[in-house]
């Protein structure tokens, strides 16, 4: 992007982050165009476990997600759900960002689904507003002690230190992202088990370096649950030996499921980065069944990016609740229009002209955190006869 600094115009680059930051920098050199500034931070009191001492924070732009959370921003969904959330943040780690992972649990906040999301920010060069939608979801982050490596292991003892980061020492993970393991032999036979755990799946590597004797056992005590089978685990002793693993990918969320925060749980900002000023900042998204119950513009979790027009539009799909594609006035964030796509548009949309008509286009493909799936291209584009309207004038 090109921005304007003490009257002149600088070739820059701009990164957004997990954690809701926005750094800038001159393209050609990497000097900051805002400060930075380097922050003591919390160090670890778990055995082993060393830190940095500080972390940058820049100055501006302000951040385009919360930074912690307090018990003052617990939700009041109902007073129930409120005291059983409190009585949960009050038994784990919640100061900010950087509070190192924990024995008892640390909050990460805005998330690991938090802050910027792989959707990317648009640009508009005309006005220098950078536009980034953004989760705010709490998760609890819990080390656990990990089996300590021998020439043999039963094969429980590999399941945990290899697979219960993801799928938890009770084999139930997180599902959908990380799917419970609980009565797989109904699901998989013996022999896709160990397919499975030799050449991976999805997201999940192959451990094909554990050996056979190894995949065997963990595929027995998948099926069976028992776990005192010692095999020769020669394999793990070339590995660093890390006392702690964690106990899975868990969001913290009240007894109805929904986010333990107050709203909003998802935004959509508009950022002057000429100015390193907030212009605007609005939920992005709602739970049509919270809806039904009054409940509005809550803001919802958001996979994909936006593009921004000349014509003064800024299109997003992204909301996985309400798998909504909306325009919104991009100088003031006023909602234009909107329509249902029929699976969430997790995914950046594009924008082009044939024969002078201007067309958008988003994937609605779905099915992230187990919401439906879809497989369509839907493309939008004004009525002809309002662009020969438009024409004529």
């Amino acid at each position: 992007m090109t921005v304007k600094r003490d009257g002149r115009l600088v070739d820059a680059v701009a990164q957004i982050t997990k954690s809701g930051y926005v750094f800038v920098f001159e393209r050609e050199t990497g000097k900051p165009l805002f400060p930075i500034e380097y922050r003591r931070v919390p160090a670890s009191d778990v055995n082993g476990e060393i830190l940095a001492d500080t972390q940058p924070f820049p100055l501006k732009p302000p951040p385009f997600a919360r930074q912690a959370f307090t018990e003052e921003m617990a939700t009041q969904r109902t007073p129930e759900v409120h005291r059983a959330v409190i009585d949960r943040l009050r038994k784990v780690r919640s100061a900010g960002q950087f509070v190192p992972p924990s024995l008892e649990g640390t909050v990460v906040f805005p998330g690991f689904d938090g802050g910027g999301e792989w959707g990317g920010a648009s640009f508009d060069p005309e006005t220098g507003l950078f536009y980034v939608n953004s989760n705010e979801m709490p998760w609890i982050l819990r080390l656990v002690p990990r089996p300590a490596q021998a020439r043999h292991s039963t094969s429980r003892e590999l399941y945990l230190r290899n697979c219960a980061n993801c799928h938890r020492q009770d084999l139930q993970g997180t599902p959908p992202e990380f799917p419970s393991l609980v009565g797989i032999g109904n699901k998989l036979t013996k022999s896709e088990i160990e397919v499975a755990l030799r050449r991976g799946s999805g997201r999940m590597p192959g451990f094909a370096r554990l050996g056979s004797d190894a995949l065997e056992a963990i595929t027995r005590f998948l099926l069976s649950g028992e776990g005192n089978e010692v095999v020769a685990d020669a394999a793990n002793l070339s590995l660093v030996e890390l006392e702690y693993t964690h106990d899975g990918y868990n969001k913290f969320l009240d007894p109805d499921g929904y986010p333990a925060v107050q709203p909003p749980w998802g935004t959509l900002n508009a950022i002057n980065l000429d100015t390193g000023e907030m212009v605007w900042k609005i939920p992005l998204g709602e739970f049509p069944e919270l809806v039904k119950l009054g409940m509005r513009n809550t803001g919802c979790e958001n996979y994909g990016g936006s593009v921004v027009t000349a014509g003064d539009l800024l299109f997003i799909g992204a909301t996985n609740h309400d798998k909504k594609f909306r325009a919104f006035d991009k100088a003031t964030g006023k909602l234009l229009w909107e329509t249902t796509l029929p699976a969430a548009g997790n995914a950046t949309p594009a924008t082009y002209e044939v024969g002078g008509r201007q067309f958008v286009v988003i994937a609605a493909g779905g099915g992230k955190w187990g919401l439906p799936s879809g497989g369509s291209y839907i493309a939008f584009a004004l009525p002809e006869k309002v662009i020969a309207s438009e024409s004529a004038r």
